[in-house]
């Protein structure tokens, strides 16, 4: 495997002239995360070139004859790769050019405007192929969208929070979706899973269509199928999954109860001084709960914010920063909530038990809350309301 360094790339190593910028270390570590890929045995190494540079662009009418494992802020190919191409990018990975292998990118965006003669694997935000792909198309994105006069030449299996698919496309088309508008033509079979299905255009499919949805799709007059349309019912939980659920939950409880416990044990004073804190101003004490547990929550959004509005150049640097944070705040935030809901079970248990001392109103109300909770609509509401204010009310004992 030769390596690439910044600069210009001349003939005399066998491959025409790419424009490359100085390597960050952002970009490095993309790289590394590529080869690794390469090391690992899941693709070949062999005569590959590798790039760690700030960005990676085969300039339009040269030919790259290698395989190229990229990892940069952008990958472009505007002339033609005589290979395969694996690219991490933080920006975004598009093909303008020709590429006469595979492709796999990692990349916020990724766009084919050109021409894959391989197979197209993604894990994208947003997946735009506008081009040709003479293989399969295989990946996981939010958005992805097949825009009228794009081709796939093979089967398309993508994961997808909401789709566009109006091209053509010569195997079957499947996958799952929240949302999926169709149109054009399906030489194979259409097999989806579906919130929300809409035929937009004229539709034609040459096997079966086949659609999962608990909502009847629109626009149907419109497809033009040689087969079936199949409308399956959505599939229920297993009934295994199920009961593992429930033993799960119930382990949960049983855990909760005995970290309860322990800490009413350690700090007998503090917790009856809890249980008794829990109705004096809980709203008071919900939000003062609420600052440490969902404190992760936070500083995820704020994280968020920043690397949106942050230059690329500047996104490790603020991730070697606030990941550990991060992190931080979610142990601190884990540890809490396990005994964060002891002073609200207690108080439960101590109205509806009125005999039981401390450690019988404890485990009283962790049964009772614990039965609520596997109720379905109560289920999802009971921490929001019960860690919070639990820790609130260990807040206000410990400070007076």
């Amino acid at each position: 495997m030769r390596y690439l360094c910044s600069g210009a790339l001349h003939k005399s190593a066998g491959i025409s002239t790419a424009r490359l910028m100085k390597h960050t270390t952002r970009a490095l570590l993309l790289a590394i995360s590529v080869a690794g890929l390469a090391g690992s045995g899941a693709l070949p190494a062999a005569g590959a070139e590798l790039s760690n540079s700030e960005f990676v662009i085969v300039p339009e009418d040269d030919v790259l004859a290698d395989d190229l494992y990229a990892g940069a802020v952008r990958v472009v190919i505007d002339g033609t790769l005589d290979g395969d191409l694996v690219a991490a990018a933080a920006e975004d990975v598009v093909i303008n050019g020709v590429v006469t292998g595979s492709v796999t990118a990692i990349a916020p965006r990724v766009v084919v405007a050109g021409e894959i003669q391989g197979t197209l694997r993604v894990v994208t935000n947003r997946l735009e192929v506008r081009g040709i792909t003479s293989g399969d198309v295989i990946g996981v994105s939010t958005r992805a969208s097949f825009p009228e006069g794009s081709l796939v030449g093979g089967d398309v299996v993508l994961y997808s929070w909401s789709a566009a698919a109006a091209g053509s496309f010569e195997g079957d088309l499947t996958g799952s979706f929240r949302n999926l508008e169709v149109a054009g033509a399906v030489a194979g079979d259409v097999d989806v899973s579906v919130d929300r299905l809409t035929v937009t255009d004229m539709l034609t499919v040459g096997g079966d269509f086949g659609y999962r949805s608990r909502n009847d799709a629109d626009g149907l007059e419109l497809a033009d199928v040689t087969g079936a349309i199949v409308e399956k019912t959505p599939l229920p939980p297993n009934l295994r999954i199920r009961a593992l659920r429930l033993l799960g939950r119930l382990m949960i409880v049983l855990f909760l109860t005995l970290f309860a416990l322990l800490a009413f044990y350690g700090w007998p004073d503090r917790g009856k001084k809890a249980v008794d804190k829990v109705m004096v101003s809980p709203v008071r004490n919900w939000l003062r709960g609420a600052a440490v547990v969902f404190a992760p929550v936070l500083a995820i959004g704020v994280m968020a914010l920043l690397l949106a509005l942050a230059p690329a150049a500047a996104a490790f640097p603020l991730l070697a920063v606030l990941v550990p944070l991060t992190l931080a705040l979610t142990g601190l935030s884990f540890a809490v909530s396990l005994v964060a809901g002891a002073p609200v079970v207690g108080r439960i248990g101590k109205a509806l038990f009125k005999r039981l001392d401390v450690y019988g109103s404890l485990a009283a109300g962790s049964a009772v809350t614990g039965l609520a909770w596997l109720l379905p609509w109560i289920g999802w509401v009971l921490p929001v309301v019960v860690l919070p204010l639990g820790l609130g009310a260990w807040i206000s004992a410990f400070r007076d």
